[in-house]
């Protein structure tokens, strides 16, 4: 009688430790499933104020991503690989308008990366 009781217990113990570990695990993926959400949003934002580098409102959206240190070293990275592609553009470009294009993007770009290194 005994060891069923002990038995019982142990298989209670058991049981109530596996579901706590399976909401415990439920709650950390939900965490990263929002976590994930949050840096894909943020890398969205970022992309589309690259895209269309509207000097004021860009400016904010990469600074204010730029300044968290979380993110500082992915998007300074970011920001330095496409400033060393626009101005491989720019070297490369013929037409004086082309050119000026390339120009304020690297202009721009210049500007988001001292933004961010000097928060």
């Amino acid at each position: 009688m005994m060891n069923k009781n002990v038995f019982s217990y142990c298989l209670l113990l058991c049981l109530s430790f596996y579901i706590n570990s399976s909401n415990a695990a439920q709650i950390i993926d939900s965490e990263n499933n929002n976590n994930t959400y949050q840096i894909g949003r943020m890398v969205q934002k970022i992309q589309i104020a690259l895209d269309t580098f509207d000097e004021k409102q860009s400016l904010q959206i990469i600074v204010a991503y730029g300044t968290d240190s979380r993110y500082y070293m992915m998007i300074r990275g970011w920001l330095f690989q496409e400033l060393v592609a626009v101005e491989s553009q720019l070297y490369a470009a013929k037409k004086a308008q082309v050119k000026q294009a390339f120009q304020d993007k690297s202009n721009f770009l210049k500007k988001a990366i001292r933004a961010i290194d000097l928060e």
